[in-house]
């Protein structure tokens, strides 16, 4: 899941639990890769949870992500 270049779209702050932050830049470095483009794969794993979980009105789960 590739995201955008630098600059194209605007940057999200947020300050998590130290302890929560330390677990999850280890497992990252673990990974191989970096912080945003797992925050960004988790973004999307929720999102499609989320419209599973709650199917539009028509009765239909969306997957547009």
């Amino acid at each position: 899941m590739a995201r955008p270049a630098t600059g194209q779209t605007p940057p999200i702050s947020f300050r998590p639990p130290e302890k929560l932050r330390e677990e999850f830049d280890a497992e990252v470095r673990a990974s191989g890769r970096n912080r945003s483009d797992v925050l960004i794969e988790a973004m999307h794993d929720w999102l499609r949870k989320r419209r599973r979980e709650h199917p539009t009105a028509s009765g239909e789960a969306t997957d547009g992500v």
